[in-house]
């Protein structure tokens, strides 16, 4: 489908199998910045175009909005961000600051079904889950249900951070019963920078190591 800015006339390929099927979404120009609104039912055939000033949008890190979360926007990511959902409200302005100054490009969800709808269609590399995000005990929660049912392929590109009442910083065998890359337990929000800091590094030292054997046993 293209789409024209009709701010800065900038115009964009998207993948059909990326927009959700016969509803209204909207996106971001990536030029202008300019928020433009879709309707499908409106659509018509798309006029053709120079190639000049065509653009076809990579739409790996794209997130399309769906009628049913119509506030949400579709956003268009550099290849190499990386990206970051934070499901905690109490702690949200903590996880803000420490992901940020990892450069981390940040979204929330407004509960647990758009959490999951969130992760369906956007590859995120961090998720940080608070244990009763969505007033719910985490063996009920919806969000961490769909986390390890994950394919194991996908599951390990993404640091799942799980905080809450009842876990001991770093503890590494709460981190693997919970089936999470690690536990913080809220009273050190206040350290969450230098946890993560901790944490995150030596996961990429352990993927490197994992991936280096994968290679030289011909497997990656």
């Amino acid at each position: 489908m293209q789409v024209t800015c009709n701010a800065c006339q900038r115009s964009m390929n998207i993948l059909d199998e990326k927009l959700p099927k016969d509803q209204a979404f909207s996106i971001t120009c990536p030029g202008c910045k300019n928020k433009i609104k879709v309707d499908q039912h409106l659509k018509t055939p798309d006029p053709p175009t120079p190639p000049q000033q065509e653009e076809a949008l990579d739409t790996a890190g794209m997130a399309v909005d769906q009628e049913e979360f119509e506030d949400d926007e579709l956003v268009i990511y550099d290849e190499n961000d990386q990206l970051a959902l934070i499901l905690d409200e109490t702690n949200q302005s903590a996880w803000t600051q420490a992901l940020e100054s990892r450069d981390y490009k940040i979204q929330y969800a407004k509960s647990p079904e758009h959490a999951v709808h969130k992760m369906k269609i956007t590859h995120f590399h961090f998720i940080g889950l608070h244990e009763n995000y969505g007033n719910k005990d985490l063996d009920n929660n919806t969000v961490y249900k769909t986390l390890i049912e994950l394919p194991m392929v996908t599951r390990r590109n993404i640091f799942v951070a799980l905080i809450g009442k009842n876990f001991k910083t770093l503890k590494n065998m709460q981190a693997f019963q919970k089936s999470v890359n690690v536990v913080i337990n809220e009273k050190d929000i206040n350290k969450l920078e230098d946890v993560l800091k901790k944490s995150i590094s030596e996961i990429e030292i352990f993927y490197k190591v994992f991936k280096e054997t994968l290679q030289s046993m011909g497997k990656a």
